[in-house]
């Protein structure tokens, strides 16, 4: 076969077996499934007093505009929501304040890196504003800026949020991190919905998907993965899940199932996800 053809052969053969995985790219949060996810929760949690959520790794706040313009007039007004954000890159946190600030009193923005452990690390710059600035480089010679880590735990305690109902992590690889610093949270369920995201980025973190499963290990939550019309329930780890295809995935609370349209993953003796 000739290289185009093999070209060809092969994003059309990629493209078919994402299709059957159902792991299509879908590059915006309407169509990945992120703003059916904020849908719910927000139709879920009417009377909760405040909506509380957590932006982790926010940028320049395409998650959070999409979930304020979901929410109704009313449930924006101060002491009826609390969006916790946290962008640690200087020049992007400045374009989330330009971009987001303004709309909602109620939108906080730390300048914090959450991990796992506090104290302080070197984030690789792809550039201000870039979706891939990451603790984790893909390659050398990137440029590096230095900023403080937090435990989301610690944070929670000290912002005193009893209660999230809402996270989402988008943290370019750090991701496992990040839930490991938020395990006793987990483990209290103090957490209905967080929300990660899964892409070939783990590999620079060397973190897996099993390292989620484990971490949850005994606790009520259901690792789902978050698709456009529903999410995909996984109750076991299988191999055939590890292939760092970009895609979002959610740890469910038991008492926050009911919020979400499911479906089963399984695979079968042959592999073959049903």
């Amino acid at each position: 076969m000739s290289a185009p053809g093999r070209h060809l052969a092969w994003r059309v053969g990629r493209r078919v077996y994402c299709a059957a995985r159902g792991e299509q790219r879908r590059d915006t949060i309407a169509r990945n499934g992120e703003a059916m996810l904020q849908r719910r929760a927000i139709a879920a949690t009417g009377a909760a007093r405040p909506f509380a959520v957590l932006d982790i790794g926010a940028n320049r706040g395409a998650w959070t505009a999409s979930l304020l313009e979901q929410l109704p007039p009313a449930r924006r007004a101060a002491g009826r929501l609390a969006v916790h954000a946290f962008e640690p890159v200087r020049e992007t946190a400045a374009l989330f304040r330009a971009e987001i600030a303004a709309r909602a009193g109620a939108v906080t923005l730390h300048e914090t890196a959450l991990s796992d452990t506090e104290g302080q690390a070197e984030i690789a710059l792809e550039g201000p504003g870039a979706g891939t600035n990451s603790l984790h480089p893909p390659r050398p010679g990137l440029a590096r800026q230095r900023v403080p880590t937090a435990p989301l735990t610690a944070v929670a305690d000290a912002l005193g949020l009893a209660r999230i109902h809402l996270a989402k992590s988008d943290t370019e690889g750090h991701d496992l991190r990040v839930l490991t610093g938020a395990r006793p949270l987990l483990a209290a369920g103090r957490i209905d919905i967080f929300q990660f995201e899964y892409n070939h980025r783990w590999i620079y973190g060397r973190a897996f998907l099993r390292d989620v499963f484990d971490l949850i290990g005994g606790l009520d939550y259901t690792l789902v993965r978050v698709d456009p019309a529903a999410c995909t329930v996984f109750e076991d780890w299988h191999p055939e899940l590890e292939r760092f295809f970009q895609s979002n995935y959610a740890l469910v609370h038991a008492r926050a199932l009911d919020w979400l349209p499911l479906r089963r993953g399984r695979f079968d003796r042959f592999n073959v996800h049903g």
